[in-house]
This record gives C-alpha cells, structure tokens and sequence, in this order.
C-alpha cells in the first residue's frame, strides 16, 4: 500500500501550506440560471448595449423580448422543462438571442454547427433525442431536416412580453457541447457558467462600457463562454460579419471601428492578428484592455510578440477548462515582464475551484513533479450531479478524500503556486514501455528563429511529425529545423520530419486541427524561386517585349495577343521589331513564324515556355507556334478510328447557340450593367422545387462546395462600388467582402494580364473543401473541378444570352486571392473567368488565337 493510502505525506510543511492557500479561493455564485440572472440585469438597465452585429443590434430589454418570442414559439411546439433543443444557426445576434430563447422555456439548447455534413447533423439529433430545431429561415430553407423535426426561425418569431420560466436547479445542465468522438458530448451547467464569469467580471471589472469581439460559432466551449461572458457580465457582445471569422484584416478594422475592449480567443487565432498588425506595422488599438487566450499551448515567443505590439497596461490572461467545451476554471494573469518563458502556465484556480496533481499511486506530487492535473471543488460538484461522467474521469484525494474530476493533462505545480501543463494524454510516444510526451518538442519548434507558431503530432505507428509557419520573409527547410530541435530535446521526442506549412487546418473555434495534421503524408514544398522568363534588366519578358513593340510600331498600348497587322504593321516593321528585340532582350525570334501569325505573345511565346516539364508519359512539351496548332487541327479527343464505321445519324442541324458559346478575351471599357450581371450571377442561385433544394448544375452528392465570388474593377460596373463580393446562392444576393482594390493584377499569369486589363470583372470559383471532403475524401478535389466545369459552361452560356462575354482563366496565383477574398484555410481555388462587354474581333475574323484557361503561347 502507498504512503497516500495510510494517509501519510512526504511534503515538506512549507509545499503543504502553499498547496493549501492555492485552492482556498472562493467567492459568491450568483443565483438562479443563465437566463434568470440576464433578466435581472435587463430589469436593472434595459437600454444598455447586449449584442451588435450586421444584421441586428439589440439592446437588454430587446434581447430578452427577442428570447421570449423563441420561449413562446417553443412553448407552442410542446417544449417542455429538461427538453433538448437543437440550436442550428451562423454567428451574429441570433445566436445570442436562440440560446436565450431556448433556456428562457426551460429547455437546454444543444448546438448544432450548420456547417457539419447532414449525416453528422442528423446522427447528433438522432443521439439526443432532439424533437425540435431553432434556426435561421435560410438556413432551414438551405438544409436538409429529418422528418418529424419541428422548426422554428428565429428571424421569423415576433417578440414576446417577458414570461416565468419554470423552476430549475441551477446545478442542472445549460447547455450541451458536441464532442467528436464522444457520445454524450460536455454538459455545463448554470452554475459552473455563473461562476466562471462572476470571478472574471470582478477579477478583470468587466461591465457595461466593455465591448467583446465574438469570433467562436456557438457549437464550441469557446463560443459559449464568449457568449456567456458578455451576457452575464453586462458587456456587449460585437460580432462581424460571419464572412469575415477567419478574417484578420477584417478583425482589425472591426477592432477600431467598434473600439473594442476585450479579446477573446485562441492562441492560434492572436498569432494570426499579430501577424497581420505585424504586417501592416500597427500596434493594438488602445480601447483593447483585456485579452483572454485559452484552448491551446501558449508559448512565450507568441506573449513576447503580443507584448511588442501594445503598451504595458494590457491585461493578458491565461485561461483553462477541465473538459474541452467546459468552463473555464484556471486563470494565469500575466505581467508586462512575463515573457521569458519557454510556455505560459494553467494558473491558479478560479474562484470555488480546486487544483491538485496527483501521481499514478494517487498521492501528491511535491512542486516540480510532474503528475495528472484533477479538479475539485464546484466543476466536480456539478460533474456529480448529472448523469453520465464515466466512474473512469473520478478519482479521491488522498488526504481529504474529496471526489476530483481527472483529466487528460499532464502538469507541475511551480513554486509561486500556478500549475504549468507539461503534456496530454492525445500527444504521447510509447517508447521503450513508457509514455513521453511530445510537449517539449513543440515548445522548443515554437521558440526556432523565424518560427511564428508551431505544432507537434503523434501518428498512428507511434511516431510524431512537426509542422511550423514561418514568419513572412524567412528562408528556412525542415531538416534546417529538425537540426537545430535535435540540440535541444531528447532524441526519443525528435519527430520524424518537419513540414513548413503556409497555414494550419483550424477547428471551427479557431484551434489548430491537430487531427487533420496528423493525417498529413508526403513532404511539404520547399520555397522555390520565380522561374518566370525576365528579360536582361529583371522584368518580365512579355512586358519588356510589348513595350519596345509599342516604341518601334509608334503606339500607347497593345495587346500581346492582337494581330499587329491590325494595328497597321507592315511585314518590314516586323522584322526591324525582331531586330531591336533580339538585341535589347538577348533573344532569338523565329521570324517566319511572327509573319505568319503576327502578334507579341508569339514573338516570345518559346521563350516562355522553356522552363515547363514534359507533359507526364507524353514526350516532350510542344513550344513551336505551328507544331501546337497543328496539334489542335488534329483534334485528337476525337476517335478516329471509328471515322469510316457505319452509324446512325442524329439528325437536325447543330444548335445555332454554339456560335454564341465562346470565350472573349478582348472587352470594351462602358461599363456593365448590373441587371445583366445580375442575371448572369442569378444562375448559380439556389431555389426549391416540390420543397427540394435545385440548382442549374449538378454537384457530386448534392454538395455544392462550390462558392463564387466577384471581383469588380473600378467604375466598370453600374450601380455597383469596385471591390470583392460572395454571391450568397441561398439568398440570390451578392454580399460585400472587401471595398476598394480586389485582386492584384500579379495574380495573373502575364500571358493574361492585358484581358484582365480590359475586364470590367472577374469570377473566382472557389471550393469550402470542408463542404465535400467529409463525402468524398481524396476525390473531393476531383469533383470540385467537375463541378466547376458544369458551372463555367452554364455561366458562358448565361453570358451569351445577355449580352457579356467571358473568359476562362485557370492561372491563378491561389495565395494571392485569399486576403482579396476573405478565404479560409480550407478554401481552394479552382478556376476563373474574366468578363465585361466582349469587343468584336478585327474585321470579323474567327479569333482562332483564344486560349483556354491559361493555355501558353
């Protein structure tokens, strides 16, 4: 039996004494519910600021009002007290006022993240028993429910004169969290929320004139306690548009222009607002006071920079939970000075909470030692008190025998009486019989030079990968990183390879996805230099070319595709312009082919394509003018084989619209109108027929990753402001992603540069991989550019009928559209399309020089 089993302990008075005064900290819980204690506040100032958002803005008094019409409607519905209700909604003020609404009847609201698979949605409703949904219209009109799920619309109920919700025990669950993996997902309870926000609304003074950024979605801990936060604490809760949640250039406008005072968030989801700050040359906004950071590792190379970039009255705050989704029940308040260590700790715990580290005999482990990190005090209460925790999650203390909620970390009690977490459970190496953990590894990766954020995985054959961001502008390789970790951990905790990754896979609340990291194979690339052709001074070949083009014939601008016979070149005109740009550029021109087909892209199209690789299992690239175009006469898609094989004729005469179907790469500066882009863009819309979901083209499973956004040059379109819009296909609506310049031109392959010039917009067709890879796996990519190619015929067709022309463009440079466009990191580009009034071609010739999707010279 161990010395903790007779009651014994080996701990020296003064570590007994510390161990005691740490979890000594207690406080008043205020009463009632999460609802109960929001309309006392209500009650007490109803004109007080509780949620803004683009869409709503809603004082207490209109926020309770809003909840009570989801409380009426669900009360309609038979919605009883204890009844689980699915809360299925985008971030903004319903969310706020759904999850009111849904305790306001006495019910638990149990979110469901609209953006999941419909079989997991359905399974997570199917699990909890779920007779009735809250949500959103569109969204109700955009996905698919069971059958026998009752609906309500949260934008679709009226308000409510306040009613008396039934009585309840404030120990009784709030809300319920999915767990992935889990089949019971983390409850929280009105007590645990309570008093997690009291202790930090007086620890902090949080109230009235505080403004917190949201940037969670509901169905996540994260949210919740963001919710809850400002609910109970009297802040406003400020929420952008949901566009714009991955978004860093958009958290930094919304932070000064709605000066806020508390941020809330990830590690993660800081670095990538610092990075952007960083980029810019900017400092946080001064109203920002309080930063709260919670969910991961916080390294002290991320604090040191959180700390360069604001002034030494910022409060930074470390918090954690004992489950995931849970309440946050450690706090870490961190000084100007703290930014020399390698990780920040859990902290102490919160106000009515209780800390301890045991060893596996169960006994205390003495400072320094590491040990299983256990909570006690009222998160185990409330844990107690509903059904369901598993015997395997409890544990006894050694020496007053309270019941302790264990969890899967791993930590140390330090000598100023805070606990700093050293491992977990999900990242450990078995190596000779004993579990090491990987966390010193990520810690050290994390702190490299020119290292921005960092994470370290185990993997299925018990072996780890090492993923790093680097910062802009670094030049680093993984075996450069692994050389320098392996100098300073251990060598059983060296991963096998470090991939250098432009961004990390998120979880919705702003994690990074160490699941999905963890299922990464192959090597990452490796930064390589431009390759691009340059002419003799370092700019690109085709520009240096089309500007002695227009000295020697005497004109402002062309076109590198234009016929230049057209602009009145004389066959002596084109050999002198041979002459001087062999001469000024160090080039050879094939003569005879520029006065066959006599245009700039054709004079330098070989040298363009010098550095292309050989087609795979198709010999060698063809480059020369007349061979690519012989090539394309042959048409070889067709079999001719069957040429002279009798058949049956199909008849009629081909549709005359497939004159109309053709690519323009020449447009007119009026600009266009919007009606005609409109109706252009109304094709992708989404519509219901005998209450099914339709669209105008097909997707693989009836997915519809696919997402379309516009680009519009300045003044070219009427009625509409230059800038980048979504084309929301579920509301038949263009919305606003970002105003002024859109996407650099340098995007653009060079060869498309001068249509892109002329176009009045552009087209990006770009895939939410998250939206198909659940369905389909290693094919999603696949089937996102089937779908892009049913999408592109309907809109070339569209834009015939109306009068626009379009362009294919399948060149782009992917990096280069995610500021312009807001995307996630899931997000892919997949093809584009450059449009405006299509110019007719010189004297009515075919255009046979058009070129499909980037096609080279």
């Amino acid at each position: 039996m161990s010395m903790a089993g007779e009651g014994f302990s080996v701990l020296p008075t003064e570590q007994r004494t510390l161990l005691l005064r740490m979890n000594e900290v207690t406080g008043p819980v205020p009463p009632g519910t999460l609802d109960e204690r929001f309309a006392a506040l209500a009650a007490e100032d109803g004109d007080a600021l509780a949620v803004q958002g683009p869409r709503h803005r809603h004082t207490r008094a209109g926020l309770l009002a809003a909840a009570d019409g989801v409380a009426a409607a669900l009360g309609r519905q038979a919605v009883g007290a204890g009844d689980r209700v699915a809360l299925c909604v985008e971030p903004g003020a319903d969310q706020v006022a759904g999850l009111l609404g849904i305790l306001r009847a006495g019910a638990v609201p149990v979110p469901v993240d609209p953006g999941r698979p419909q079989v997991s949605r359905w399974r997570q409703l199917d699990r909890d028993r779920i007779p009735v949904c809250v949500s959103q219209s569109w969204l109700l009109d955009r996905l698919n429910w069971p059958e026998g799920i009752a609906t309500t619309a949260i934008d679709r109920v009226p308000a409510a004169p306040p009613a008396d919700p039934p009585p309840r025990d404030p120990r009784d669950t709030a809300v319920v969290l999915p767990d992935d993996g889990a089949d019971a997902g983390t409850a929280i309870s009105h007590r645990e929320l309570l008093n997690m926000t009291a202790d930090l609304g007086d620890r902090f003074g949080l109230g009235p004139d505080d403004r917190i950024m949201a940037l969670a979605p509901i169905a996540s801990g994260q949210g919740i306690r963001e919710c809850c936060l400002g609910l109970l604490t009297g802040a406003a809760l400020v929420f952008g548009a949901d566009i714009d949640l991955r978004e860093p250039a958009a958290w930094v406008d919304l932070l000064v222009r709605e000066r806020i005072s508390v941020w809330n968030s990830t590690p993660t989801l800081l670095d990538l607002l610092l990075t952007e700050l960083e980029r810019r040359g900017e400092r946080l906004p001064e109203p920002l006071r309080l930063v709260l950071l919670s969910g991961e590792l916080l390294t002290g190379a991320l604090l040191g920079r959180l700390r360069r970039r604001s002034g030494p009255e910022l409060v930074v705050a470390h918090l954690a939970a004992a489950e995931e989704h849970g309440a946050w029940v450690a706090c870490c308040e961190l000084s100007a000075q703290e930014t020399d260590m390698a990780a920040v700790p859990i902290g102490r715990p919160m106000r009515n909470q209780r800390l301890h580290v045991l060893a596996e005999n169960g006994g205390i482990c003495p400072l320094w030692v590491t040990g299983q990190v256990h909570y006690g005090g009222l998160v185990a209460d409330c844990a107690a008190h509903r059904p369901g925790t598993g015997t395997d999650r409890w544990a006894a203390h050694p020496e007053s025998g309270e019941r302790l909620l264990r969890t899967a970390s791993f930590g140390r009690v330090l000598p100023s009486g805070t606990v700093e977490t050293v491992g977990h459970a999900a990242a450990q190496l078995l190596v000779h019989g004993r579990r090491l953990s990987v966390h010193d590894a990520e810690v050290a990766l994390a702190a490299a030079d020119g290292v921005r954020a960092a994470a370290v995985v185990t993997v299925a054959d018990d072996s780890a990968l090492g993923f790093v961001r680097l910062a802009p502008g670094t030049r680093r390789t993984g075996p450069e990183l692994l050389d320098q970790l392996r100098r300073k951990v251990s060598p059983y905790l060296l991963p096998g390879r470090i991939e250098i990754l432009d961004a990390f896979p998120l979880t919705p609340d702003g994690r990074v996805d160490r699941g999905r990291l963890a299922t990464t194979v192959g090597p990452a690339p490796e930064p390589v230099a431009d390759r691009r052709p340059v002419a003799a001074d370092g700019r690109p070949l085709l520009t240096s070319a089309t500007e002695i083009a227009c000295r020697v014939l005497g004109v402002d601008e062309i076109d590198p595709e234009m016929n230049l016979i057209d602009l009145g070149a004389t066959s002596v005109e084109l050999v002198r312009l041979a002459t001087v740009i062999e001469e000024e550029l160090g080039i050879d021109v094939a003569v005879e082919e520029l006065l066959r087909f006599p245009s700039i892209a054709v004079l330098v199209g070989p040298h363009l394509a010098t550095d292309a690789e050989p087609a795979a299992d198709e010999g060698e690239l063809l480059v020369d003018l007349v061979a690519r175009q012989a090539f394309k006469d042959a048409h070889r898609g067709i079999r001719q084989e069957y040429d002279q094989v009798a058949g049956t004729g199909l008849g009629g005469a081909a549709d005359p619209r497939i004159a109309a179907r053709r690519s323009h790469r020449r447009f007119a500066p009026a600009p266009v109108a919007f009606a005609d882009l409109a109706a252009l863009l109304g094709a992708v819309r989404r519509s219901r027929h005998a209450g099914e979901a339709k669209y105008w083209y097909p997707s693989a499973g009836g997915a519809y990753p696919l997402g379309v956004y516009v680009d519009v040059a300045p003044g070219r379109v009427t009625d509409l402001a230059a800038g980048t819009y979504y084309v929301h296909p579920g509301r038949a609506e263009i919305i606003p992603v970002r105003t002024g310049p859109g996407v650099p031109a340098a995007a653009h392959a060079e060869i498309n540069q001068a249509p892109l010039r002329q176009a009045a917009f552009a087209l990006y067709l770009i895939s939410r991989m998250t939206a198909i890879t659940p369905l389909y796996g290693e094919l999603a990519r696949d089937f996102s550019v089937f779908e892009a190619g049913a999408m592109t015929q309907l809109l070339m067709t569209v834009a015939a009928e109306t009068g626009l022309g379009l362009c294919p463009i399948g060149t782009v440079d992917a990096d280069a559209l995610r500021a312009p466009l807001r995307l996630r990191p899931d997000d892919r580009f997949v093809h584009a399309l450059l449009g405006g009034i299509p110019v007719p071609d010189p004297g009515g010739r075919p255009d046979r020089a058009v070129r499909q999707e980037g096609e080279r010279p």
